[in-house]
């Protein structure tokens, strides 16, 4: 998983634990957490913080939109995000089944135990 792709599922998987009812107080302060250093990071930038701001909503709309304000700004490097977003993914309730986000990819296959033989020709 890339440091992205830590901080966009801590996000998304604080968002709907908050929306499920099922977030602890620790998990609500883990996930303040993270979005209050993610806004510092983010000024200047009011599509990104908007969407930060409304991720309760829908997180899966917001997380490709993102993606790229987060890696212009750094965020991936910055070790007191990273280390935000762990904590939240540690505390935050475990999915039943598969969470997925994708993008830019082909010949995917989700699942457990599935196989796939694919050729790309270009």
């Amino acid at each position: 998983m890339s440091e992205i792709d830590l901080i966009t599922a801590a996000l998304a998987a604080g968002a709907l634990a908050g929306a499920s009812g099922a977030a602890s107080e620790a998990v609500q302060d883990a996930y303040a957490a993270l979005r209050d250093l993610l806004r510092t990071r983010l000024v200047g930038r009011p599509f990104a913080q908007q969407a930060l701001d409304s991720n309760e909503q829908d997180p899966n709309r917001w997380v490709t939109a993102i993606r790229r304000d987060l890696t212009e700004v750094g965020a991936d490097r910055d070790e007191d995000v990273l280390a935000a977003a762990r904590a939240l993914l540690a505390r935050a309730p475990k999915p039943h089944g598969h969470q997925v986000f994708i993008s830019n990819s082909k010949g995917i296959v989700v699942g457990d135990g599935n196989e796939n033989h694919v050729t790309f020709n270009g």
